[in-house]
């Protein structure tokens, strides 16, 4: 009985250690306006630390639906950082689509209500 109250003593800890270093990470959304995948444009960083601004790109970027196949997409308006991911990312008012850097193969495309909310918060 002993052991099962330290063990679950010891999961809850873990929850808790993991789950705040997890917001630590999504506090912080960086953009970086792009010249080409490689490029980034002089003097264009932006940072938002604002919590709702940065919960507006989390929902955004969580929310976005995979497309199927294989892209080849043309050089990226953005680069924008949230925690440890890095994301290219094209966008007007009507529509959003995203690339992690880790699968450049893929593309994931936001709501039109992402798109729309995300392109107001970089004009």
């Amino acid at each position: 009985m002993k052991r099962m109250s330290l063990l679950l003593i010891a999961v809850v800890f873990t929850m808790f250690f993991v789950s705040g270093c997890t917001s630590k990470n999504n506090q912080k959304v960086v953009v970086y306006e792009m010249e080409s995948f490689s490029d980034i444009k002089k003097d264009s960083l932006t940072s938002f630390t604002d919590t709702e601004v940065v919960n507006d790109f989390v929902k955004a970027f969580n929310n976005a639906v995979k497309m199927p196949g294989i892209v080849n997409m043309a050089d990226p308006e953005y680069k924008v950082e949230i925690g440890e991911e890095s994301y290219f990312l094209w966008i007007n008012e009507e529509s959003g689509t995203i690339m992690n850097l880790n699968d450049t193969h893929t593309i994931y495309i936001l709501s039109k209500s992402s798109a729309k909310t995300i392109h107001e918060l970089l004009n």
